[in-house]
């Protein structure tokens, strides 16, 4: 991934809506995004800022979530390249 680009996130709440939304990254923060996924799993809920606003987002209300493209740095014990089987 070059030094910027668009990094997209999908999150899939639990009753079938799909939020997505777009930002950019500079490479810092992508070899920062490891430690912040690890700090992100041990919150309540998932923030960020679009169009002014404040959004939160209780993980309690999340399926899943997908970023694209995944974070060059994994945190330990994350499998990359994984294949769905159908």
């Amino acid at each position: 991934m070059a030094s910027e680009g668009e990094f997209t996130i999908h999150i899939h709440l639990i009753h079938g809506e799909t939020i997505k939304f777009e930002t950019t990254v500079s490479e810092a923060n992508l070899m920062g995004a490891s430690e912040d996924i690890v700090k992100a799993l041990s919150r309540n809920s998932m923030a960020f800022e679009m169009d002014g606003k404040l959004i939160l987002i209780p993980y309690t209300n999340i399926k899943y979530i997908e970023f694209d493209p995944a974070p060059p740095v994994l945190p330990m014990g994350m499998i990359r390249n994984a294949k769905k089987i159908l």
